[in-house]
């Protein structure tokens, strides 16, 4: 039997979908609007614990745990699991363009310039 190549899931919890390629969170959007969300907090974070894709259905009643160096979130229940449609694998953040991410604003007077150079990608001394 070939392998299985799904490498796209959805879970869904009551309000949030969350849309994972592997364990890392690629799109989540609102339910009742269908707006993809381009700053939450679980985009690009891996999930700690996920059921084998043959057995997603074993999931539903749990949360989901995202990890990342800097943040962690852990889902409401998830309430359904299922496969994306195509023209949604489009719209994750991984498939967007440099620039066409929003980011939290940042108040640039409060950070150092980034260095030009060799120097920017050396630790700090």
């Amino acid at each position: 039997m070939a392998a299985n190549r799904r490498r796209h899931r959805v879970f869904f919890t009551r309000h949030t979908e969350y849309h994972l390629r592997g364990d890392e969170c690629v799109g989540v959007r609102e339910r009742s609007t269908g707006e993809w969300l381009a700053d939450h907090a679980a985009l690009r974070l891996h999930a700690l614990q996920l059921p084998a894709v043959l057995d997603s259905a074993s999931w539903v009643g749990r949360r989901i745990h995202f990890w990342g160096s800097a943040t962690d979130v852990l889902t409401s229940p998830v309430v359904s699991v299922g496969r994306p449609e195509r023209d949604e694998v489009y719209a994750y953040v991984s498939q967007a363009r440099a620039g066409s991410i929003a980011r939290a604003s940042v108040d640039l007077e409060e950070h150092e310039p980034p260095r030009v150079g060799l120097d920017g990608c050396l630790p700090a001394l």
